[in-house]
Protein backbone atom coordinates (compact mmCIF):
# COMPACT_ATOMS: atom_id res chain seq x y z
CA UNK A 1 0.00 0.00 0.00
CA UNK A 2 1.34 3.41 -1.18
CA UNK A 3 0.71 6.44 1.45
CA UNK A 4 -0.55 9.04 -0.38
CA UNK A 5 -1.36 12.80 0.66
CA UNK A 6 -4.33 12.60 -1.57
CA UNK A 7 -7.30 14.74 -0.31
CA UNK A 8 -10.31 12.09 -1.17
CA UNK A 9 -13.72 14.08 -1.51
CA UNK A 10 -17.03 11.60 -2.77
CA UNK A 11 -20.22 13.77 -4.57
CA UNK A 12 -23.30 12.23 -3.47
CA UNK A 13 -26.89 12.71 -3.01
CA UNK A 14 -29.37 9.77 -3.44
CA UNK A 15 -31.81 12.02 -6.02
CA UNK A 16 -30.84 11.19 -9.73
CA UNK A 17 -30.28 14.22 -11.74
CA UNK A 18 -28.59 16.74 -9.36
CA UNK A 19 -25.44 17.17 -11.30
CA UNK A 20 -23.43 15.07 -9.33
CA UNK A 21 -21.38 13.91 -12.85
CA UNK A 22 -21.34 17.42 -14.03
CA UNK A 23 -19.89 18.84 -10.70
CA UNK A 24 -17.04 15.97 -10.65
CA UNK A 25 -16.12 16.84 -13.93
CA UNK A 26 -15.65 20.45 -13.96
CA UNK A 27 -14.64 20.46 -10.60
CA UNK A 28 -11.66 18.39 -11.45
CA UNK A 29 -10.95 20.29 -14.43
CA UNK A 30 -10.65 23.53 -12.45
CA UNK A 31 -7.94 21.56 -9.67
CA UNK A 32 -6.32 20.58 -12.79
CA UNK A 33 -6.51 23.40 -14.50
CA UNK A 34 -4.47 24.82 -11.48
CA UNK A 35 -1.72 22.14 -11.52
CA UNK A 36 -3.05 19.26 -9.34
CA UNK A 37 -2.71 15.86 -10.02
CA UNK A 38 -6.13 14.80 -10.07
CA UNK A 39 -8.16 11.36 -10.28
CA UNK A 40 -11.63 11.07 -10.88
CA UNK A 41 -13.35 7.85 -9.80
CA UNK A 42 -16.62 6.26 -11.23
CA UNK A 43 -18.98 4.36 -9.10
CA UNK A 44 -22.14 5.26 -10.50
CA UNK A 45 -23.46 1.56 -12.15
CA UNK A 46 -24.95 4.13 -14.65
CA UNK A 47 -21.37 5.22 -16.06
CA UNK A 48 -22.32 8.59 -16.59
CA UNK A 49 -18.75 9.73 -16.07
CA UNK A 50 -16.90 7.30 -17.96
CA UNK A 51 -19.53 7.34 -20.98
CA UNK A 52 -19.61 11.13 -21.02
CA UNK A 53 -15.79 11.21 -21.15
CA UNK A 54 -15.85 8.58 -24.46
CA UNK A 55 -14.94 5.75 -22.55
CA UNK A 56 -18.09 4.00 -22.64
CA UNK A 57 -16.06 0.62 -24.51
CA UNK A 58 -14.70 0.30 -21.26
CA UNK A 59 -18.08 0.24 -19.43
CA UNK A 60 -19.54 -2.11 -21.18
CA UNK A 61 -16.54 -4.34 -21.58
CA UNK A 62 -17.38 -6.99 -18.83
CA UNK A 63 -14.76 -9.41 -20.25
CA UNK A 64 -12.19 -6.80 -18.83
CA UNK A 65 -11.08 -6.68 -15.47
CA UNK A 66 -13.04 -3.98 -13.84
CA UNK A 67 -13.57 -1.54 -10.85
CA UNK A 68 -15.74 -4.06 -9.17
CA UNK A 69 -13.82 -6.77 -9.84
CA UNK A 70 -10.88 -4.73 -7.65
CA UNK A 71 -13.04 -4.19 -5.16
CA UNK A 72 -12.15 -8.05 -4.60
CA UNK A 73 -9.19 -8.55 -1.44
CA UNK A 74 -7.50 -10.63 -3.99
CA UNK A 75 -7.63 -8.36 -6.96
CA UNK A 76 -7.38 -4.85 -5.57
CA UNK A 77 -3.89 -4.01 -6.19
CA UNK A 78 -4.78 -4.45 -10.06
CA UNK A 79 -6.37 -1.14 -9.85
CA UNK A 80 -3.83 0.31 -10.71
CA UNK A 81 -3.71 -1.56 -14.28
CA UNK A 82 -7.74 0.68 -14.57
CA UNK A 83 -6.28 4.46 -14.75
CA UNK A 84 -6.89 5.92 -17.58
CA UNK A 85 -4.84 9.10 -18.66
CA UNK A 86 -7.39 11.92 -19.84
CA UNK A 87 -6.06 15.26 -21.25
CA UNK A 88 -7.18 16.87 -18.05
CA UNK A 89 -7.10 14.27 -15.43
CA UNK A 90 -6.97 10.41 -14.71
CA UNK A 91 -9.98 8.25 -14.75
CA UNK A 92 -10.72 4.93 -12.74
CA UNK A 93 -13.68 4.43 -14.94
CA UNK A 94 -17.43 2.62 -14.01
CA UNK A 95 -18.57 -1.04 -15.63
CA UNK A 96 -21.75 -2.20 -16.56
CA UNK A 97 -20.57 -4.97 -13.67
CA UNK A 98 -22.05 -2.41 -10.79
CA UNK A 99 -25.39 -2.40 -12.36
CA UNK A 100 -25.73 -5.90 -12.30
CA UNK A 101 -28.02 -6.76 -8.78
CA UNK A 102 -26.44 -9.45 -8.24
CA UNK A 103 -22.92 -8.82 -7.81
CA UNK A 104 -24.24 -5.68 -5.98
CA UNK A 105 -25.82 -8.39 -3.52
CA UNK A 106 -22.50 -10.14 -3.32
CA UNK A 107 -20.69 -7.23 -2.47
CA UNK A 108 -22.94 -6.03 0.35
CA UNK A 109 -22.80 -9.76 2.15
CA UNK A 110 -18.92 -10.12 1.88
CA UNK A 111 -16.64 -8.68 4.72
CA UNK A 112 -16.00 -5.37 4.84
CA UNK A 113 -18.43 -4.47 2.36
CA UNK A 114 -18.28 -0.87 2.90
CA UNK A 115 -14.68 -0.73 3.26
CA UNK A 116 -13.29 -2.11 0.04
CA UNK A 117 -13.28 1.22 -2.08
CA UNK A 118 -10.91 2.70 0.06
CA UNK A 119 -9.06 -0.38 0.53
CA UNK A 120 -8.61 -0.36 -3.27
CA UNK A 121 -7.73 3.43 -3.99
CA UNK A 122 -5.25 2.77 -0.67
CA UNK A 123 -3.55 0.37 -3.62
CA UNK A 124 -3.10 3.37 -6.02
CA UNK A 125 0.52 3.64 -6.90
CA UNK A 126 0.75 7.53 -8.23
CA UNK A 127 0.29 10.48 -5.99
CA UNK A 128 -2.51 12.52 -6.66
CA UNK A 129 -3.60 15.36 -4.88
CA UNK A 130 -7.08 14.97 -5.21
CA UNK A 131 -9.40 11.67 -5.51
CA UNK A 132 -13.22 12.70 -6.41
CA UNK A 133 -15.85 9.98 -6.37
CA UNK A 134 -18.96 9.88 -8.77
CA UNK A 135 -21.73 8.15 -7.06
CA UNK A 136 -24.84 6.51 -7.96
CA UNK A 137 -28.13 8.22 -7.30
CA UNK A 138 -29.13 6.05 -4.84
CA UNK A 139 -28.36 4.98 -0.92
CA UNK A 140 -26.97 1.72 -1.85
CA UNK A 141 -23.30 -0.13 -0.67
CA UNK A 142 -21.49 1.72 -3.69
CA UNK A 143 -22.38 5.01 -2.54
CA UNK A 144 -21.41 3.99 1.26
CA UNK A 145 -17.99 2.82 -0.10
CA UNK A 146 -17.44 6.35 -1.45
CA UNK A 147 -18.45 8.05 1.26
CA UNK A 148 -16.48 5.36 3.90
CA UNK A 149 -13.63 5.60 1.17
CA UNK A 150 -13.37 9.51 1.17
CA UNK A 151 -14.55 10.56 4.37
CA UNK A 152 -15.71 13.77 2.62
CA UNK A 153 -18.50 15.05 0.81
CA UNK A 154 -20.05 17.69 -1.77
CA UNK A 155 -23.67 17.47 -1.85
CA UNK A 156 -25.10 18.84 -5.00
CA UNK A 157 -28.90 19.63 -5.51
CA UNK A 158 -31.62 20.98 -7.55
CA UNK A 159 -33.24 24.18 -6.23
CA UNK A 160 -36.57 22.32 -6.04
CA UNK A 161 -38.39 21.64 -3.17
CA UNK A 162 -38.49 17.64 -3.31
CA UNK A 163 -35.01 18.20 -3.94
CA UNK A 164 -34.31 20.14 -1.11
CA UNK A 165 -35.84 17.71 0.83
CA UNK A 166 -33.63 15.13 0.33
CA UNK A 167 -31.23 16.56 1.85
CA UNK A 168 -32.80 15.65 5.20
CA UNK A 169 -32.52 11.70 4.11
CA UNK A 170 -29.42 11.92 3.02
CA UNK A 171 -28.02 13.85 5.73
CA UNK A 172 -29.48 10.39 7.75
CA UNK A 173 -27.77 8.24 5.84
CA UNK A 174 -24.40 9.48 6.89
CA UNK A 175 -25.39 9.79 10.29
CA UNK A 176 -25.94 6.42 10.28
CA UNK A 177 -22.33 5.16 8.50
CA UNK A 178 -20.54 7.54 10.85
CA UNK A 179 -20.84 5.58 14.18
CA UNK A 180 -19.33 2.53 12.36
CA UNK A 181 -16.34 4.43 9.77
CA UNK A 182 -15.70 7.39 11.39
CA UNK A 183 -16.79 11.31 10.73
CA UNK A 184 -17.71 12.25 7.35
CA UNK A 185 -17.57 15.85 6.69
CA UNK A 186 -19.76 18.01 4.67
CA UNK A 187 -17.66 20.12 2.90
CA UNK A 188 -20.16 21.93 0.65
CA UNK A 189 -23.82 22.09 -1.11
CA UNK A 190 -23.97 22.64 -4.40
CA UNK A 191 -27.25 24.04 -5.75
CA UNK A 192 -26.95 23.23 -9.61
CA UNK A 193 -29.02 24.26 -12.82
CA UNK A 194 -30.69 27.25 -11.05
CA UNK A 195 -32.58 29.72 -13.11
CA UNK A 196 -34.14 32.99 -11.62
CA UNK A 197 -37.50 32.36 -10.00
CA UNK A 198 -38.98 32.62 -7.00
CA UNK A 199 -39.25 28.77 -6.55
CA UNK A 200 -35.16 28.46 -7.12
CA UNK A 201 -34.29 31.80 -5.23
CA UNK A 202 -37.03 30.69 -1.99
CA UNK A 203 -35.34 27.49 -2.08
CA UNK A 204 -31.79 28.47 -1.69
CA UNK A 205 -32.29 30.53 0.92
CA UNK A 206 -34.18 27.78 2.56
CA UNK A 207 -30.78 25.63 2.17
CA UNK A 208 -28.59 28.32 3.29
CA UNK A 209 -31.07 29.39 6.49
CA UNK A 210 -30.87 25.15 7.17
CA UNK A 211 -27.46 24.31 6.86
CA UNK A 212 -24.13 25.91 8.34
CA UNK A 213 -22.25 25.49 4.99
CA UNK A 214 -20.69 26.86 1.85
CA UNK A 215 -23.25 27.26 -0.82
CA UNK A 216 -21.90 27.42 -4.25
CA UNK A 217 -24.90 28.49 -7.26
CA UNK A 218 -24.31 26.91 -10.64
CA UNK A 219 -26.56 28.20 -13.33
CA UNK A 220 -28.49 26.59 -16.16
CA UNK A 221 -25.88 27.22 -18.41
CA UNK A 222 -25.37 24.94 -21.82
CA UNK A 223 -21.70 25.54 -21.97
CA UNK A 224 -20.99 23.39 -18.91
CA UNK A 225 -22.93 20.04 -20.88
CA UNK A 226 -21.27 20.72 -24.41
CA UNK A 227 -17.76 21.12 -22.77
CA UNK A 228 -18.60 17.72 -21.02
CA UNK A 229 -20.26 16.31 -24.88
CA UNK A 230 -17.42 16.83 -26.20
CA UNK A 231 -15.19 14.89 -23.81
CA UNK A 232 -14.55 17.55 -20.88
CA UNK A 233 -14.59 19.91 -18.32
CA UNK A 234 -15.01 23.51 -19.00
CA UNK A 235 -11.63 24.50 -18.88
CA UNK A 236 -10.80 21.81 -21.22
CA UNK A 237 -13.03 23.41 -23.68
CA UNK A 238 -12.00 25.44 -27.06
CA UNK A 239 -14.45 27.80 -26.40
CA UNK A 240 -13.79 31.10 -25.32
CA UNK A 241 -16.31 33.98 -24.37
CA UNK A 242 -17.49 35.90 -21.31
CA UNK A 243 -19.97 33.26 -19.96
CA UNK A 244 -17.11 30.41 -20.31
CA UNK A 245 -15.15 32.41 -18.28
CA UNK A 246 -18.05 33.06 -16.08
CA UNK A 247 -18.35 29.34 -15.76
CA UNK A 248 -15.32 28.80 -14.71
CA UNK A 249 -15.20 31.37 -12.36
CA UNK A 250 -17.94 29.05 -10.20
CA UNK A 251 -15.96 25.74 -10.55
CA UNK A 252 -12.83 27.78 -8.87
CA UNK A 253 -14.67 28.95 -6.13
CA UNK A 254 -15.16 25.53 -5.24
CA UNK A 255 -11.68 24.46 -5.95
CA UNK A 256 -10.61 26.96 -4.06
CA UNK A 257 -12.74 25.85 -0.86
CA UNK A 258 -11.10 22.58 -1.10
CA UNK A 259 -7.38 24.10 -1.48
CA UNK A 260 -7.91 26.07 1.51
CA UNK A 261 -9.61 22.88 3.39
CA UNK A 262 -7.10 20.49 2.39
CA UNK A 263 -3.93 23.27 3.02
CA UNK A 264 -3.13 22.72 -0.67
CA UNK A 265 -0.78 24.66 -2.50
CA UNK A 266 -1.57 24.87 -6.48
CA UNK A 267 1.25 23.89 -7.99
CA UNK A 268 0.49 26.37 -10.69
CA UNK A 269 0.95 29.43 -8.38
CA UNK A 270 3.86 27.86 -6.58
CA UNK A 271 5.39 28.47 -10.24
CA UNK A 272 4.75 32.03 -10.69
Amino acid sequence: MTETNSARIAVANQKGGAGKTTDVIHTGGALAARGHEVLLVDIDYHGGLTCSLGYSDLYYDTDRTTLFDVLDFEQMESVNDLLIEHREFDILPASEKLANNKNVQTLLEAPKSRERLGMALDEIEADYDYIIVDTPPSLNVLTDNALVATGNVVIPVLPEKLNANSLQIFAKQLGSLEPAYGDIDRLAIVCNRVERNAEHRDTIAEIRSAYSLPVFEIPKRTDLSQSIGEGGSIFGFDKENERVEDARALFEDIADLFDETFDKTPPAEVKA
